[in-house]
């Protein structure tokens, strides 16, 4: 074989090689982008229906009790489940985003070994996952980011460990966790205000001898809210926690 072949046969692979890896970078890039719309769906369909309980219950507040069941399980449920299926499209895209990154490099790698070139032909994840530029310090950071950024200290304050404390979730994500997990909790508190106010209607007692005569009539519902109240909000700090874990 001459070196003119063995030159053309390389030259041939290398084609089929960048052909093959553009073809599963585009399929990647294109899973990416179903699960993006994936998650703006599922966002959309559970905050439909979660308004279609919330305006249920509405009707019959202070007339049934079946109102109180609505907001201490399925609400609740609904908005866990939400984020549980939100948080799996989540997963999908970051592991997506993590192996076309690899492809980027890999890419890079050989270009950089057969041309003198250093800029990357293809950086969209890299540049995406690429430490952020501490701007803090030069420019002045608007009242939303500062607010943003002190919920997100909190948060990592109390529920992250030390050693996860580099890897921070965007804004958008705590935005959805904060709003499912918030509305979850304050539905089994509405459950908490609906008792009240139909025991109320049942007797003309006030001040703290209602309360403390309401305690004591309802104190078997009021401790099986308070536990899934509990419940509740370990789930919002497990989602949380488990955001915490997904790599960007």
């Amino acid at each position: 074989m001459s070196m003119e072949d063995r030159d053309e046969r390389v030259r041939e692979f290398e084609l089929k090689w960048f052909d093959m890896v553009m073809e599963e970078y585009n399929s990647l890039r294109n899973e990416a982008g179903d699960s993006l719309k994936h998650q703006q769906s599922i966002i959309n369909y559970g905050l439909t229906a979660i308004g279609v309980l919330i305006a249920f219950s509405a009707n019959l507040w202070g007339k049934e009790h079946i109102v109180e069941s609505i907001y201490v399980l399925f609400i609740p449920f609904m908005c866990n489940l939400i984020i549980l299926i939100w948080n799996g499209e989540v997963r999908r895209m970051s592991r997506a985003g993590q192996y076309i990154k690899r492809i980027e490099e890999k890419v890079h790698r050989q270009f950089s070994s057969r041309i003198d070139i250093n800029e990357q032909a293809l950086e969209w994840e890299t540049f995406l996952r690429k430490p952020k530029e501490e701007e803090a310090e030069t420019q002045e950071r608007s009242r939303l980011k500062r607010m943003l950024g002190w919920i997100e200290g909190l948060f990592s304050f109390l529920f992250q460990k030390d050693e996860e404390r580099n890897n921070k979730i965007k804004s958008n994500y705590i935005a959805i966790i904060i709003m499912f997990g918030g509305l979850s909790v304050l539905s089994v508190l509405l459950a908490f205000g609906h008792n009240f106010s139909m025991y109320q209607k049942e007797t003309s007692l006030k001040g703290p001898e209602l309360l403390n005569s309401w305690a004591a009539a309802e104190y078997g519902w009021l401790i099986l809210y308070g536990v899934l109240l509990l419940v509740d909000f370990l789930f919002f700090v497990y989602h949380y926690r488990y955001f915490q874990k997904v790599k960007k």
